[in-house]
């Protein structure tokens, strides 16, 4: 800014307080931290003669955590993938259950969820034309009574 007059009015609305910002501004700056993030671009098809489609990696974790929420009754805490260059390489849920329920079937049946769901939206084949690899690793971090849902 080289305009003087901007330069005045940028000093003076930084130096005055607005009037009730204390009383808000906690729940202003945690719904400003909790917005949706853009994320990665992952490569969802091979390269095409029409161009190339990518998903971010918000909208997988997203769907990915909608399609646990409906099959299954856990709720998924944390779901971080990671990506080289553009290509999926491996997904991280941390998951909490329910008492009763058999938690290593639980693992493996999201696990498989997983594996399905991302292979409906994702093509089989990385940057150089092969199968990308990589783990999909299910971690239970909590057990609760009933539906951790609710």
């Amino acid at each position: 800014m080289t305009d003087p007059f901007l330069q005045h009015a940028a000093s003076h609305l930084r130096d005055a307080p607005e009037p009730g910002w204390d009383a808000v501004s906690s729940k202003i700056l945690a719904a400003v931290h909790a917005t949706i993030r853009t994320g990665r671009p992952i490569r969802a098809t091979r390269d095409i003669s029409d161009g190339v489609i990518y998903i971010s990696e918000q909208a997988l974790r997203s769907l990915l955590a909608r399609e646990l929420r409906r099959r299954f009754i856990c709720q998924p805490t944390r779901i971080d993938v990671t990506i080289d260059g553009s290509t999926l390489r491996a997904i991280d849920i941390d998951v909490t259950g329910s008492y009763g329920t058999q938690l290593r079937e639980l693992g493996d049946d999201i696990s498989r969820t997983i594996v399905h769901t991302v292979g409906q939206i994702i093509d089989h084949l990385d940057d150089k034309g092969e199968s990308p690899s990589g783990p999909i690793d299910i971690t239970i971090t909590d057990v609760v009574e009933g539906d951790p849902l609710h």
